[in-house]
């Protein structure tokens, strides 16, 4: 087994455009822009050099208001997202798919969703439920109360192993005006992590080992915004930033993806042995920039970032697409391969 492409995008931040106040705080979702992803989707899997992915890796906040009280809003972002991955070719190609045996995919039993939320919400497990198809989407701040999304999880795509864990958000005093946040790593992520690392580094056939998570590790670099902080009171002084470091140097995890940012330049930047990505927005409200596909290769990792398409409502009904994706710009990031 060799080699890995796939597809990586983050905060779709789909919204129930029908709630007055949601339309209002998310502009970017004018009408027709749900289309203008779902023609997105289209194109990944009509363009050839997208559709040979082997899997799509969502990185957090695929929905919008999935860490509020609201079922029935939370229920028509749900449909609305549900509604518009049919249109991404490998969803439904893999729909029915044994994913867990494909990509011997792991993950805990469950997890507790508690952050995030109404004061009054109750503390409750959510059980672990398969990926229905080849795409993996992974938890954000917004998506908290979500069971279609998953928290901690491993998978395998050739000789490359993928882990990806949640974080829980915080937010920080900020100065007048401003917002600020971080997130904080639990033991039971770094746990599940350590183990996930240490069997990769201990498999002959894996080469790679690649981390994500809707958050940065980065500090100081003004490009990454919202960091997970080191130790501080308003993390209730979790090392657990300083751990994940040392867990990756000790394993040989050399690349790490994380959203929330919605960076429309797709930085490359560091923390101790990493090179962290740190990629834009699926709806790119800010830029062009909307999606990449990512390829592992033996000695690096090369992403191929691309806009999505743009729509808006026709003269006499339906929809015209003004624009459809386009290749904008490359990255290219070395690797270490284990052996």
């Amino acid at each position: 087994m060799s080699g890995c492409k796939f597809l990586f995008m983050a905060d779709h931040h789909v919204v129930d455009v029908s709630d007055a106040a949601d339309a209002a705080a998310y502009p970017m979702w004018r009408p027709g822009d749900h289309a203008a992803l779902s023609r997105t989707y289209e194109f990944i899997g009509e363009d050839p050099r997208c559709r040979d992915i082997d899997f799509a890796l969502f990185g957090g906040d695929q929905i919008n208001c999935g860490y509020m009280d609201r079922p029935a809003t939370r229920e028509a972002e749900l449909a609305t997202y549900r509604r518009t991955l049919l249109s991404l070719d490998l969803h439904r190609r893999t729909l029915g798919a044994d994913v867990v045996r494909e990509l011997d995919f792991r993950a805990p039993d469950s997890f507790f969703c508690e952050d995030n939320l109404p004061g009054g919400y109750v503390r409750r497990p959510i059980p672990f439920r398969p990926p229905e198809s080849r795409v993996i989407a992974i938890q954000g701040n917004h998506d908290t109360a979500v069971a279609d999304f998953l928290r901690e999880c491993s998978f395998r795509c050739g000789d490359t192993r993928v882990i990806t864990f949640f974080a829980e958000y915080i937010a920080l005093p900020a100065p007048p005006g401003r917002f600020r946040s971080t997130a904080r790593i639990s033991d039971e992520a770094v746990g599940f992590i350590e183990r996930e690392m240490a069997a990769a580094a201990a498999d002959r056939t894996i080469r790679h080992i690649v981390l994500a998570s809707h958050w940065t590790p980065v500090l100081s670099d003004p490009r990454f915004i919202w960091p997970i902080l080191d130790a501080c009171p308003e993390n209730g002084w979790s090392g657990n930033r300083r751990r994940l470091l040392d867990i990756a140097a000790r394993f040989g995890c050399d690349l790490y993806l994380n959203g929330h940012e919605h960076s429309p330049d797709w930085p490359v930047g560091r923390a101790g042995t990493m090179r962290v990505v740190n990629c834009g927005s699926a709806t790119a409200q800010k830029g062009e920039s909307s999606f990449a596909i990512v390829e592992i290769r033996d000695d690096r990792a090369v992403l191929d970032i691309y806009s999505r398409a743009t729509a808006e409502k026709a003269p006499f009904g339906g929809v015209d697409y003004p624009s459809l994706p386009r290749l904008l710009f490359r990255r290219e990031i070395p690797l270490h391969p284990l052996r």
